[in-house]
């Protein structure tokens, strides 16, 4: 692929929340337009359209069909992931996930052999990973073994509806704490096997609301580490306690939230602070991609995206049966991989 500066035309499916907080960003580059935005709901994709010049689309698949397109974002709800995903693939068009991956591990796993046998490369919404903090604490932890890994993200009822609904967000630990679960993964490696209890309607009783109100997940990690992993649905929207990733390694702690890192030792406290926008990171390295036509750039591929999402529900599968699960196997049976 050339990577001369010409605009690269993006195309958008799911016009919605996520769809457009992700395609904000890409006001911050040059040389990136979308040319074509898809929702069920008209006015959604008319409005993303219009915004940038571009044409609105119900359909997808005539999306695909009718525009040239260097990049496509899939921002569906969760429950709808895989087939606007595989569809991209399947036309050749590099593809941005939103995360989770999919709810369905055998649509997971269909992506990942279509993706790897037409060479498209993947980047799903895994934002943890293109952050300074991010850097700072691979830097910080850079072969030194580790003892603990302490996961937390209490959160309120989600903003959309249909996120209320466990059959189609996966609830709080696929929704959210999948990047925290994916951060341990990056900087501790693989989770080996995962054990959990939830509660439900043990405060929240919202006509409409089918989920889980509290998680707890313990999980190890193929390195010996040992990890905790708690999230809620029960606060209120201003409570002012963010997402943070505790690891214990020998005489210090490494944290890791939304604003940066830091470093807690006998010396004191040393701190990395996070730039610019959240989400910059993993569009900038999406975009990066597509214009130089080199993956690498992308931290947070399918495969990963995958052991990810398989974790968080693996996480729930354990919450409902009781069984300790084994990732590998899991992962194995329900994708195919």
């Amino acid at each position: 692929m050339s990577n001369t500066r010409r605009t690269l035309r993006i195309g958008v499916i799911g016009a919605g929340r996520m769809g457009k907080s992700q395609t904000d960003l890409l006001w911050e580059m040059d040389g990136v337009a979308v040319t074509a935005a898809c929702d069920l709901l008209p006015e959604r994709a008319q409005a993303m359209a219009a915004a940038w010049g571009g044409r609105a689309y119900t359909d997808y698949e005539q999306m695909l069909a009718t525009e040239e397109l260097d990049g496509v974002y899939v921002c569906t709800p969760t429950h709808l992931h895989g087939d606007p995903a595989l569809a991209v693939v399947e036309a050749g068009v590099p593809l941005f996930l939103e995360k989770p991956v999919e709810l369905d591990l055998a649509k997971a796993g269909r992506l990942l052999r279509a993706s790897e046998s037409r060479g498209v490369p993947v980047c799903v919404a895994l934002h943890w990973r293109y952050t300074k903090g991010h850097e700072a604490a691979a830097w910080l932890m850079e072969d030194k073994p580790v003892a603990m890994v302490n996961l937390r993200w209490y959160w309120t009822r989600p903003p959309v509806r249909w996120m209320w609904e466990r059959e189609k967000a996966g609830g709080q630990i696929v929704d959210q704490n999948i990047h925290l679960i994916d951060l341990a993964q990056s900087l501790v490696g693989e989770i080996e096997s995962v054990f959990a209890f939830y509660n439900c309607q043990q405060t929240n009783f919202d006509e409409g609301f089918d989920n889980w109100d509290g998680y707890a997940v313990n999980f190890r990690h193929k390195s010996g580490a040992v990890g905790l992993c708690a999230g809620t649905y029960s606060l209120f929207p201003e409570i002012q306690v963010g997402p943070s990733a505790d690891f214990a390694l020998r005489d210090e702690l490494i944290r890791v939230t939304n604003q940066g890192a830091a470093r807690f030792s006998k010396e004191g406290v040393e701190e990395w602070q996070n730039e610019g926008p959240f989400r910059l990171g993993v569009n900038a390295a999406f975009i990066e991609a597509i214009r130089t036509g080199n993956p690498s750039a992308i931290r947070s591929d399918l495969a990963a995206g995958i052991r990810s999402t398989a974790a968080a529900l693996a996480a729930n599968h354990s919450a409902q049966t009781g069984e300790v699960v084994n990732l590998d196997d899991f992962i194995r049976e329900r994708a195919g991989l």
